[in-house]
């Protein structure tokens, strides 16, 4: 009994090992300059999860920026890092990111992480198998709020070093919340203004520097939006805005509603290797037919 037993044991151990050769992580890379003035290790470090290298072949990239209503949530939760191994097993090299939080910065200040965790994905990615051409940006929640606007309002990027024209090729959206933190905040709720004014500051003209849909304009990127089919009011209405907005514009635009799925339960999506809504993203970044 004790032999057929270890023979198991070593049988599981043997399969998770093989299982797990189709891609490598490398974790807590310091994407920011550590000598610079407010740098933090753990704030400003991304996870590297790439498919194994193929000679002469370069992967799409994703970028991932985590939710947690700007206050919290981490690229090391379990849920994160799924995302990241799910992209990987997809032939995708992922990043998943960390940024600063409130109350260490305010929206700009995490939107400024993330443009400095582009930059460095640009400048070293080839190294783990990624095409520095073919990056794609993604968040769920406040992440994807966040993903949306490095990619529609340009100062960000351009703070380092990118030209006008966004070099993002492409931004996928999973029920991104805060779209039109003007619109949002412009209601005078007393709740809503108790929770996020300390990200947004009291201000309108900062609710609308911080507002994605306000900067949308003619551009080349690719967006893809997904947003459950029972989240808050507010996702849908914002999304369904966004997506009119760029379809205005003849902007690259596809939205999809994931049935009986709320906001929270939205970032299992992407957290599932062969979901059907996870291979319509992996369909869309490496643009593939349907």
């Amino acid at each position: 009994m004790k032999i057929i037993l270890y023979s198991l044991i070593l049988l599981i151990i043997s399969f998770t090992s093989w299982a797990k050769k189709d891609y490598t992580v490398t974790k807590n890379i310091s994407y920011m300059d550590t000598s610079l003035v407010g740098y933090d290790k753990p704030s400003h470090s991304l996870d590297v999860y790439a498919p194994n290298k193929v000679a002469g072949k370069k992967n799409k990239v994703l970028i991932f920026i985590h939710g947690g209503a700007w206050k919290g949530g981490s690229k090391d939760s379990p849920r994160h890092r799924n995302v990241g191994k799910s992209f990987a097993k997809n032939g995708i090299v992922a990043v998943v990111i960390n940024y600063r939080l409130w109350p260490e910065t305010k929206y700009y200040g995490m939107a400024a992480d993330c443009a400095k965790a582009y930059a460095w994905v640009e400048k070293n990615i080839e190294q783990y198998g990624g095409d520095p051409h073919e990056i794609y940006i993604s968040g769920h929640s406040a992440g994807g709020h966040l993903a949306a606007l490095i990619t529609t309002d340009s100062t960000y990027l351009m703070k380092e070093g990118f030209p006008a024209q966004s070099p993002i090729k492409g931004c996928v959206l999973n029920d991104p919340f805060g779209l039109n933190m003007l619109d949002y905040l412009g209601h005078g709720d007393p709740v809503d203004a108790l929770l996020f004014n300390i990200i947004f500051t009291d201000f309108p003209t900062e609710w609308k520097k911080g507002s994605p849909q306000l900067h949308i304009e003619k551009d080349n990127v690719k967006y893809y939006i997904l947003h459950g089919g029972i989240t808050m009011p507010t996702v849908i209405q914002q999304c369904k805005e966004f997506y009119d907005r760029n379809r205005y514009l003849n902007n690259s635009i596809e939205m999809h509603v994931v049935t009986l799925r709320s906001h929270i339960p939205m970032l299992g999506v992407f957290t599932r290797k062969n979901a059907k809504h996870m291979k319509k993203v992996v369909r869309f970044i490496k643009q593939e037919e349907k």
